[in-house]
């Protein structure tokens, strides 16, 4: 009965860490949801090639943020597109709420490694319209020096 009673209290330990690493990534989610709805101010000058594309679906737009061709070595990729999805809706995501990893190097794929060609995000939209974007990125593996951007994306 001992045994049964530490092996419970060791499941619920390790679900409430789970939990708190989770409702911590949500919260970032939110934050940055915010500032990319709030923005005004959007980056002119960025170290790789970003471009929007949009489909017609039925009464909608699948929209498709790429990013790639990158001037400088990009690791731990963080991103979030926003074309007014409203709170309903979860913005599409990279690397905020799930553990994925994604680097774009110059010249360089390895998928093995996460090292690829580009990264995309895709959401629905009811209009064709200028996207907000997020991204950060590290310049190197160690995590050292951190960029952040804010990017008008028109289509």
């Amino acid at each position: 009965m001992k045994k049964i009673w530490i092996g419970m209290m060791i499941l619920l330990l390790c679900v409430a860490c789970q939990s708190s690493s989770s409702n911590e990534q949500f919260q970032d989610y939110y934050q940055i949801k915010e500032q990319l709805i709030t923005q005004q101010d959007f980056d002119e000058d960025y170290p790789f090639c970003v471009r929007v594309v949009f489909n017609h679906i039925d009464h909608l737009y699948r929209y498709d943020v790429i990013i790639d061709q990158p001037e400088v070595d990009m690791y731990y990729i963080e991103a979030m597109a926003y074309a007014s999805e409203d709170n309903q809706k979860m913005c599409p995501v990279l690397g905020i709420v799930d553990e994925s990893i994604s680097h774009l190097k110059v010249q360089h794929v390895d998928k093995s490694k996460h090292f690829y060609k580009g990264v995309q995000l895709s959401g629905q939209t009811t209009q064709v319209q200028s996207v907000k974007l997020y991204v950060s990125y590290y310049l190197n593996e160690e995590k050292t020096e951190r960029v952040e951007k804010y990017i008008e994306v028109k289509p």
